[in-house]
């Protein structure tokens, strides 16, 4: 089963980034509104926050839910140093 657009929701957004160093990425550089956001952590803990901070943690293996964000105001890093983890998003384009 493909990803598709329900008419009038939106493009899907879906993508995701494998960490390769423990500095604190986002998914994207220019403003993006998304909503009915899912992120995934898979391999590591992450810890997620804003271009200041990044202490929310959110475990290997959980979900991370969103009504409606810039996903370009999220940033994330490694929980632990050296241990990369990958974060996954799945989304609608508003």
């Amino acid at each position: 089963m493909g990803l598709y657009t329900v008419e009038g929701s939106g493009k899907t957004y879906v993508n995701k980034i494998v960490m390769t160093d423990d500095e604190a990425h986002r998914f994207e550089t220019a403003e993006k509104i998304l909503a009915d956001i899912t992120i995934i952590v898979v391999g590591a803990a992450i810890l997620f926050g804003n271009s200041n901070a990044q202490t929310y943690p959110v475990s290997v293996e959980s979900t991370l839910g969103y009504s409606s964000i810039d996903i370009s105001s999220l940033y994330f890093k490694n929980a632990e140093v050296g241990v990369n983890g990958t974060v996954h998003i799945l989304a609608v384009e508003v």
